[in-house]
């Protein structure tokens, strides 16, 4: 494999920001045009708004962006953790649809992985998800969920077989958080601000290209959003230990 130069790719970012950035730009507009190009996210696939880079050499970009003081893509909350979830288990619909929208900063997303009673065992969720017709029909809560109140879609885990082990019977779905079977009511704090969210289902509806990778592998792709999180320098190490203690779970 070739070696790619720091050099030369430090050059061309720099020279693409000299010919096209500008101030005068809207947010939306000028990340459309950054995503568009590839170095808003230098290190993701060429076909998705990327350049194909390692990611070691992302905080070279990050840098050329500083010195001109251009704005990057959006990159902060429950947004990353979609788009690498997706980005690793979406389908391309799903990439065509969500992808270009959250380097935009367009739509806002959260969390519903923890439930009442189940402290930090995620895999232990009962909200249900039946497909019931031609569409799935979810019925459940969660809590301790951020920006559920502002949030567009939810990166959702859902029981979908009750039979199975509680890490096989789980699958993760994309859920409109507008639509009328959710309810958000805020968690206020002692302090009495609401940092937080619980959220109800009551026959909440996800049609079927919603569903994220497969029925029953939600456990999965679950171990992929939870790895986003981590810094980038950690994050090939991490992924490695996390897929080696719930393999036996999968």
């Amino acid at each position: 494999m070739t070696e790619i130069d720091e050099g030369a790719v430090r050059a061309e970012v720099r020279a693409w920001l000299e010919a096209n950035w500008s101030p005068d730009y809207g947010l939306v507009e000028w990340r459309r045009k950054l995503a568009e190009s590839g170095w808003g996210v230098p290190h993701w696939p060429s076909r998705w708004y990327g350049r194909d880079l390692p990611v070691g050499l992302v905080p070279s970009v990050e840098e050329e962006f500083k010195r001109i003081g251009a704005i990057g893509v959006a990159k902060v909350g429950i947004r990353t953790l979609a788009a690498a979830t997706i980005l690793e288990h979406g389908t391309d619909w799903q990439k065509e649809k969500f992808l270009l929208r959250i380097l935009t900063g367009e739509d806002i997303w959260c969390q519903l992985f923890s439930e009442p009673g189940s402290g930090s065992d995620v895999a232990g969720a009962v909200t249900r998800a039946e497909f019931r017709g031609n569409q799935w029909v979810v019925n459940g809560q969660k809590v301790w969920t951020t920006s559920a109140h502002k949030a567009h879609w939810g990166l959702l885990l859902a029981r979908t077989d009750w039979d199975q082990p509680k890490h096989r019977g789980l699958s993760y779905f994309i859920l409109d958080m507008k639509q009328p079977g959710v309810t958000v009511q805020p968690l206020r704090q002692m302090n009495g601000y609401a940092s937080f969210n619980q959220v109800f289902f009551t026959d909440a509806k996800v049609e079927p290209e919603f569903l994220v990778s497969d029925v029953g592998n939600g456990w999965a792709v679950t171990t992929t959003t939870a790895d986003a999180r981590t810094p980038r320098r950690r994050r090939a190490a991490q992924l490695g230990n996390s897929l080696r203690q719930v393999g036996p779970h999968l």
